[in-house]
C-alpha cells in the first residue's frame, strides 16, 4: 500500500461478526500482515483508552481485540510485546488497565504495560505545514520494531469522528496534547501523521459511540478493518460513519500532505464476509447545535467538552437550557455576547480569560460538577 499521494492505491481489509478472536485470526491470515516480523522483534500495541471508568465499552479498545492480536503474535514466538498509550485529560491509562481488563492480560502472557505519559520523550520535527514545528513523542513509540495501532471507530465531539489518525495523539506527553487543543487540532494531527506511522492498523469497530469519543451510549457494529494507511483507513471509517472523508478535515489535510488517498474511488475495500445486518450510519449534529444556549469551546481539551455535554444533555432534558445561557469552555475563550448572569465559566483554562459571575474551575470538570453548579445557579433565579 504505501503512503505515496493520492494517486496511490490504497486498501482495507473488512470483517464482520462478534466472534473477535476468529475475526483478529482470519484478518492476519488473509493479508499476513505480520509476515514482516522476526522473533526478536520489539512490538508496541497503541489501544485507544481514552477514560479510566467502569463504563468504558464503546470509549475504550475492546481488550478482546488486542488480547486476540497478542496471541497471533506468540505463535510467531514474538515476546517482546508492550502495550502502551495515554489516557484523556482527567483519567489514567495506569487506572485504565486494571479497569478494563489489560493488567490481567499482562500476567497471562507476560506482556509489558506503560502508560505513554509517563515514558521519556524525544522531539520530532515536523514534515508538514501547520502548528508545530516539533512535537514530543513517546521513546517507546519511536524505538519499537512494530507499531500497532488499535483505535475504536467512533464519534468526537471536535472532529466528528475519530480512528487511526486521531489515536496517535496517545503516544505524545500530556503537555503537548493539551497545545493541541490550543490551536488548529485538524493540522496538528496531519503534522503528527507526519512523524508517526503504525505499521499496521486494527480498528476496534465491535461496539463504538455514535454521539462522542467518550460517550455512555455504546452501538453494536460488529466489525473489524485492518489496513497499513491510516488515512486510507480512516477515510473507509468516515463513509462507514456517514461522513465524506474530505468532511473530516485533517483526513483532507493528511491526503493533501501525501500521506495517504482520501478518494474512496482509489481505495480497495477487501470483505471476508458479509454482515448479518445492513446498517447505516448518519453522522449527529455538532454538538454546539444540540441545545438551546450558547457554547464558545475553543481550545478545549476532548474531556472537558464530553463533560460539559453531558451535563447539558441532563439539563437540556429537564427543559432548563435557554438561549439566555452562554458556556464558554477552553483554552481560548471569546468575549461572550449572552447575559453575563446567564454566562457559566467551565474549567480552569477558561477561567483564566474569561469573567462570569458562575465560574467551574475544576481541572477537568466533571459532568457531575457542571450540572450541579448550573442546576442550583438556574433554581436560585
Amino acid at each position: 500500500m504505501g503512503r505515496n499521494g493520492e494517486d496511490q492505491l490504497g486498501s482495507v481489509t473488512v470483517i464482520y461478526g462478534n466472534q473477535i478472536e476468529r475475526m483478529v485470526r482470519d484478518l492476519l491470515a488473509k493479508t499476513s500482515a505480520l509476515d514482516p516480523l522476526r522473533p526478536s522483534d520489539t512490538v508496541l500495541i497503541k489501544p485507544n483508552l481514552v477514560v479510566s471508568r467502569q463504563n468504558w465499552i464503546g470509549v475504550n479498545t475492546d481488550p478482546a481485540v488486542v488480547e486476540a492480536l497478542v496471541k497471533e503474535l506468540k505463535k510467531r514466538n514474538i515476546s517482546r510485546i508492550t502495550i502502551g498509550d495515554g489516557s484523556g485529560m482527567g483519567y489514567s491509562a495506569t487506572k485504565a488497565f486494571d479497569i478494563c481488563g489489560y493488567t490481567d492480560m499482562a500476567k497471562r502472557y507476560g506482556l509489558r504495560l506503560i502508560d505513554l505519559e509517563r515514558d521519556r520523550f524525544v522531539k520530532r520535527r515536523v514534515l508538514i505545514e501547520g502548528p508545530f514545528k516539533e512535537l514530543e513523542i513517546s521513546r517507546t513509540a519511536t524505538e519499537c520494531d512494530f507499531l500497532i495501532n488499535v483505535p475504536v471507530m467512533k464519534a468526537h465531539l471536535q472532529t466528528f469522528m475519530t480512528c487511526s489518525l486521531k489515536n496517535l495523539k496517545g503516544v505524545m506527553s500530556r503537555r503537548m496534547k493539551t497545545a493541541f487543543h490550543g490551536t488548529d487540532l485538524n493540522r496538528a494531527i496531519a503534522q503528527l501523521a507526519s512523524v508517526m506511522s503504525p505499521d499496521l492498523i486494527v480498528v476496534d469497530g465491535i461496539r463504538g459511540n455514535l454521539s462522542s469519543e467518550s460517550g455512555r451510549t455504546p452501538v453494536s457494529m460488529e466489525t473489524i478493518l485492518l489496513g497499513d494507511n491510516p488515512v486510507v483507513v480512516d477515510s473507509v471509517v468516515a463513509d462507514r460513519l456517514g461522513y465524506a472523508p474530505r468532511d473530516i478535515p485533517y483526513i483532507a489535510h493528511s491526503a493533501d500532505a501525501g500521506l495517504g488517498t482520501c478518494d474512496l474511488g482509489k481505495i480497495t475495500i477487501h470483505s471476508l464476509n458479509h454482515p448479518t445486518r445492513n446498517e447505516t450510519y448518519a453522522p449527529p449534529p455538532p454538538y454546539t447545535e444540540r441545545f438551546p444556549c450558547h457554547i464558545q469551546s475553543h481550545g478545549a481539551c476532548c474531556t472537558c467538552v464530553g463533560n460539559l455535554v453531558f451535563a447539558l444533555q441532563r439539563l437540556h432534558e429537564q427543559g432548563l437550557l435557554s438561549r439566555n445561557h452562554s458556556f464558554v469552555i477552553g483554552q481560548i475563550p471569546k468575549k461572550s455576547t449572552a447575559n453575563k448572569k446567564g454566562t457559566f465559566v467551565v474549567g480552569q483554562c477558561a477561567a483564566k480569560g474569561s469573567k462570569s459571575d458562575v465560574t467551574i474551575k475544576e481541572c477537568p470538570p466533571s459532568a457531575r460538577a457542571i450540572y450541579q453548579r448550573v442546576l442550583s445557579t438556574i433554581q436560585d433565579k
